[in-house]
């Protein structure tokens, strides 16, 4: 079977047609705007209130709404998460009513109606484990959770104990006797 060839100017003129549709959509702006690459606010939301069971942040309303319509169904049949995220939600709603309009409490920290949201005391120390665990567990909702990495410990542990035994039984195994001397007459 013969494939016919492709002329040179064929060739040319479809690397024209692609350079110029490019332009084109970059000129009048069809292809997606770098804006929309920006990460929803409901994802913010949510990995803030996996952080520490609490949303520390003032959002926008709508994203309360969409951070508990993203939840699965397990999620919300089995947490507290909607119920936590509801409350928030009423809160802000509340915030925005009295204040005449939606302000962000995290921004402006406060005016002289609301005040600012409480500073932790420097002196006060967290302990230990909390520390340890503020350091190494979740920091987002993506995250893996604390209880499953120290599980995945213990189960690198007990496999390398028995490692260990079953080396040690080797080797034990592989040493060469030692014969019994005999009695001298």
């Amino acid at each position: 079977m013969d494939f016919p060839t492709r002329r040179p100017h064929t060739v040319r003129l479809l690397v024209r047609i692609v350079v110029a549709s490019a332009l084109l959509s970059t000129v009048l702006g069809i292809a997606a705007p770098a804006a929309s690459a920006a990460r929803p606010c409901w994802k913010d939301l949510v990995d803030d209130y996996w952080a520490d069971n609490r949303v520390d942040k003032v959002y926008p309303i709508s994203c309360y709404r969409d951070a508990m319509d993203s939840f699965p169904p397990d999620v919300k049949n089995y947490s507290d998460a909607e119920d936590d995220l509801r409350r928030a939600l009423l809160i802000a709603i509340r915030d925005q009513r009295s204040n005449g309009g939606f302000r962000d409490l995290a921004m402006k920290g406060g005016n002289e109606t609301t005040p600012p949201p409480p500073v932790a005391d420097d002196d006060a120390s967290p302990g230990f484990f909390r520390e340890v665990i503020g350091r190494l567990g979740p920091k987002n909702a993506d995250s893996v959770p604390v209880p499953l990495l120290v599980l995945a410990t213990i189960a690198l542990l007990l496999v390398g104990a028995a490692g260990v035994s079953y080396g040690a039984r080797w080797y034990q195994a592989r040493r060469v006797p030692i014969a019994p001397s005999e009695p001298r007459p």
